[in-house]
């Protein structure tokens, strides 16, 4: 049945007058015409677009146009007032059933973004040139990590590659060398005869007396880094699991008060994750002091709560068949979740436990920057001497221990996520064997990173004097308009920084990616050495935390955000680089068959066949990737980095724990927006 010629002219007359709205709201005819989510977008970024012109404005001039001695104004105003125009147009083009194109909306929103980046950022390109042999100085230090030490007289000298190459091609034609030996560097990082208290064992056998020092074995930085990632991945798990019920909706719906619980628990998950593990060793450390058991504790913490979220999404999506089965029977919620929920998320509970335990041995290289302990603290200590062939020689080993731990942990999750079914009859003898084999083992190795760790529980229920008074403070926070202003003023720029370095890494490992894609590199020898070459450069780089890398720019071109942001664009290069030749890997060969076989050249095929796949996932990895910037950008400033880390640093370091708190509130709710932020715009694209 058509509409009457009255209701006609008047939905004719709404759709004319409907698109004014946005000119005096912006988004809000979108969301009048059902586009929620686009109307809301727009409204959001035009409020946020115009907060930074005005706020870049106001503190920097950046944008300046000068009228008259008298008069100025902010160019950036110009693609502001673009994205306003485009709003209108936008509605009007929508109201009438048109497609509308954002390409004029992302232009300006970009123009806005990255000039205000650059200028926050202290983007100095020509420092990278001018500042170029003092770089040169530190890039050698680099290449010549401290293993091997030589005499020059009488003095003991670090032994490079040249001496290294020298040295062996003396004794390969046994001319006279210099005597070449184990540096004392790797002692520290590997372990070495020395010193030790006595362990808990010897005290109970009667060997030695509680605190006695006794001969022994010192345990290597590395190891005890090894010791601090494994306990905590342990620790983190164990709490987890039954967190993870609570924060599972489909779990807690069906018991009394059980949605409020489950709405609580999230909650709790997501603060605590917002919260990078530097910012709760700072924490920790007033609570049981410095050294191992506080970096343990602060990556125990945030594990958790990464995990928690994991799980209780696994929980969420189990297949309901089994759980209905057995309430069927007359099963009670107990039995529920024995027999039908347990199976079913055993194999992807180790598996995200084997990528956590990935992730924290990556973030224990660092924890040691402010709770003591482990490499991290090796690495500070180095730094602040000027070692930086020592502190070369703790990154080698950081990427090799991470590079073999990330193998292990990838083949351990293929195993586990294998579709096989395992039969449990008639075990062979042997492999009984080797199963009480391999818990003694792991028995060993858990009491012996207890001991290295100096886990003592007493501590936990003994808090320092000052904690209390600590945590008072740090959740008293400081909302007075000095402080605000200040943190709004870094928050942005951390943000900023995070932009520009995601920008900068994701443009880089492009090309790069191309050549990391084996269905387009392996076909010869030549291009499979390429491919491998690419591959070990990605790995290398993404095993190494953004922290340590920040001390190398720091000497290179300044203390500042330009510093923390080219540490996160190497990251975030190695990562993206990754990540986008997996994408290569994983297209659709279809296409490219297609468009070879009308006789394209090896670049049409790319543009034509490839491209087109692959764009999505590369821009969804590119605004995941900029949402995990953004927590490390918090914490890069701890090292030197610029943006808001310094500043928590700072107010830490002055035990101005009101202010710190204020910090930690305004990275929360950043990092929770983000966040939110990050998942609608993925799913716009996967």
């Amino acid at each position: 049945m058509g509409l009457e010629p009255s209701q006609t002219s008047a939905t004719r007359i709404i759709n004319k007058l409907l698109p004014l709205l946005s000119i005096l709201i912006p988004g809000s005819s979108q969301t009048l015409i059902k586009k929620t989510w686009r109307g809301i977008s727009i409204f959001l970024i035009t409020l946020i677009l115009g907060y930074l012109v005005y706020w870049s404005y106001d503190n920097y001039e950046i944008g300046k146009a000068q009228i008259n001695a008298d008069k100025a104004f902010s160019w950036l105003l110009i693609p502001l007032v673009l994205f306003y125009l485009w709003n209108i147009l936008d509605a009007f083009l929508l109201a009438n059933n048109k497609k509308s194109s954002v390409l004029i909306a992302v232009l300006s929103a970009s123009i806005i973004l990255y000039v205000i980046g650059w200028s926050v950022t202290n983007v100095k390109m020509e420092r990278l040139i001018t500042r170029f042999d003092d770089a040169r100085i530190v890039m050698k230090k680099l290449v010549n990590p401290d293993f091997f030490s030589t005499l020059q007289g009488e003095k003991i000298v670090v032994c490079g590659w040249d001496c290294l190459w020298d040295y062996s091609i003396a004794r390969i034609n046994g001319t006279e060398s210099p005597d070449v030996f184990v540096s004392d560097n790797v002692g520290r990082i590997f372990g070495q005869k020395g010193t030790i208290t006595a362990p808990t064992w010897t005290v109970l056998f009667g060997k030695a007396t509680k605190n006695e020092r006794i001969p022994g074995f010192e345990t290597g930085k590395i190891v005890e880094t090894i010791a601090i990632g494994l306990m905590a991945t342990l620790f983190s798990t164990i709490l987890a699991v039954p967190i993870s019920f609570l924060g599972a909706h489909n779990i807690m719906r069906r018991i009394p008060g059980g949605t409020a619980i489950y709405y609580i628990t999230r909650t709790f998950l997501n603060i605590v994750r917002a919260v990078d593990t530097v910012v709760w060793g700072l924490l920790i450390i007033v609570w049981v002091g410095l050294g191992s058991f506080a970096g343990v504790i602060a990556l125990t913490i945030h594990s958790i709560a990464a995990l928690g979220k994991l799980f209780s999404e696994e929980i969420e999506h189990i297949d309901p068949g089994p759980v209905e089965a057995i309430e069927a029977t007359g099963g009670n919620f107990f039995q529920v979740i024995r027999y039908a929920v347990i199976p079913q998320i055993i194999p992807s509970f180790l598996s995200y436990t084997l990528l956590r335990w990935d992730i924290n041995m990556r973030s224990a290289t660092v924890i040691g920057f402010v709770a003591g302990g482990g490499i991290g603290f090796f690495v500070l200590e180095t730094i602040r001497m000027g070692g930086y062939q020592q502190y070369a020689a703790a990154l080698w080993a950081v990427a090799v221990v991470i590079i073999i731990v990330d193998y292990i942990s990838s083949r351990w999750r293929f195993n586990i996520l294998k579709d096989q079914p395992q039969k449990v009859d008639n075990i062979p003898t042997w492999k009984k064997v080797r199963n009480i084999v391999y818990i003694i083992l792991g028995v060993i190795v858990f009491l012996y990173c207890w001991e290295i760790t100096k886990i003592n529980l007493k501590y936990l229920f003994d808090p320092g004097p000052t904690f209390g008074r600590l945590l008072k403070d740090f959740i008293t926070i400081d909302l007075s308009t000095k402080v605000v202003n200040n943190v709004v003023r870094e928050l942005i720029i951390t943000t900023m920084q995070a932009l520009m370095a995601t920008t900068l890494g994701g443009i880089l490992a492009i090309p790069f990616s191309f050549l990391a894609a084996k269905n387009l590199t392996g076909k010869s020898k030549f291009s499979a050495w390429i491919f491998y070459i690419t591959r070990s450069v990605f790995n290398i780089l993404r095993s190494i935390e953004a922290l340590l890398y920040v001390a190398i720019f720091v000497f290179w071109v300044g203390i500042g955000p330009f510093a923390g942001m080219l540490a996160l664009a190497i990251t975030t290069y190695a990562l993206m680089g990754k990540l986008f030749s997996e994408a290569i890997e994983n297209i659709d060969t279809g296409p490219i068959e297609a468009v070879t076989a009308t006789g394209a050249t090896k670049m049409q095929s790319i543009m034509y066949a490839i491209v087109p796949q692959i764009a999505p996932p590369f821009l969804s990895y590119l605004i995941y990737q900029w949402d995990i910037n953004i927590r490390m950008a918090t914490i890069i400033g701890f090292a030197g980095g610029g943006g808001i880390g310094m500043m928590l640093s700072t107010f830490f370091g002055s035990l101005q724990y009101h202010k710190a708190g204020t910090v930690v509130l305004a990275i929360v709710i950043i990092v929770a927006v983000m966040d939110m932020a990050s998942a609608k715009l993925r799913e716009k694209f996967v």
